[in-house]
């Protein structure tokens, strides 16, 4: 029983190459091509087509299988290029486009208004991949924030605090409050055109726990759970416990949150002036905080 021959076509390119290359091994040094074909597992028409390649001068270079790159685009390179830098140097909006953000329809829409080419949204995927860009979610970004008093915080203001942190022994530590719920705030549901779905919750039964924390530039977290609404007398008992834990003399890092500056917290810092130090970051910049 003739024994079965390997599909060379369903094997890898290194593979095929690799076969390729013993079969002009086993040829050079004498042997017949049935007995190579016998002995590697192959067809004979396989072998003989290989060396008949070789003679030509072809080689056994591994050639480039299924259509040639680019082809099948109906963009061009040049309009390629164009896309890419608009999307990079502009928002929809500033180009007349009725979206917000870079999305496939938006792209869309920007090809077909500049070359008049209307493109499958896959089409448009592709390319989008191709020029190297991804779906991400937009960074929130308060309409109050000012970029001065940012610059000057990473420039100017928070090298003096690790200076002086340095320099007293301190451990800089980055401080923020949140809480969780077992209330969804945002559910979604499926429901008939027009009839808004009603989602019946017991607020007698629901859970919720609060949480404050402080982060250390080498990630070390502390943190406190508390079901009360954030007071002077909880962030001082946090504060307390912060510099119990440290050991040392703590500069702490906290948003411009009004609780933070309260009278009754002041006071409790006055007379701890070598053991624990505020500082606040410029407002609505909660991404410079990575307690955040």
């Amino acid at each position: 029983m003739e024994a079965e021959c390997t599909d060379v076509r369903k094997l890898e390119p290194a593979a095929r190459e690799q076969l390729r290359r013993t079969v002009m091994r086993m040829h050079k040094r004498g042997h017949k091509q049935a007995a190579i074909a016998e002995e590697l597992g192959l067809r004979r028409p396989t072998v003989t087509g290989w060396i008949a390649q070789a003679r030509a001068g072809r080689g056994v270079k591994e050639a480039r299988r299924g259509r040639p790159l680019g082809d099948g685009r109906e963009l061009t390179p040049g309009q390629e290029e164009r896309i890419r830098k608009d999307i990079v140097d502009n928002t929809p909006d500033q180009l007349k486009l009725r979206f917000a953000l870079w999305r496939t329809q938006a792209v869309r829409a920007l090809i077909k208004a500049c070359f008049g080419i209307d493109l499958p949204v896959r089409s448009v995927r592709n390319y989008l991949k191709r020029l190297g860009f991804t779906p991400e979610r937009p960074l929130k970004r308060a309409f109050e924030k000012k970029p001065q008093a940012v610059q000057k915080w990473l420039t100017e203001a928070y090298p003096a605090v690790a200076v002086r942190a340095k320099a007293e022994g301190a451990e800089i530590c980055w401080g923020d409050e949140t809480a969780v719920s077992s209330v969804e705030n945002y559910p979604r549901g499926y429901a008939p055109k027009g009839k808004t779905p009603v989602l019946v919750l017991s607020q007698a039964k629901r859970e919720r726990i609060n949480l404050i924390s402080a982060i250390t530039n080498q990630g070390t977290m502390r943190f406190m759970m508390y079901r009360d609404t954030l007071s002077a007398e909880v962030l001082i008992k946090f504060f307390a416990r912060l510099i119990r834990d440290a050991g040392r003399k703590v500069f702490l890092v906290l948003d411009n949150l009004r609780m933070h500056h309260s009278r009754k917290l002041l006071e409790w810092l006055a007379d701890k002036p070598d053991k624990i130090e505020l500082f606040f970051l410029p407002s609505y910049s909660p991404e410079l905080n990575p307690d955040e």
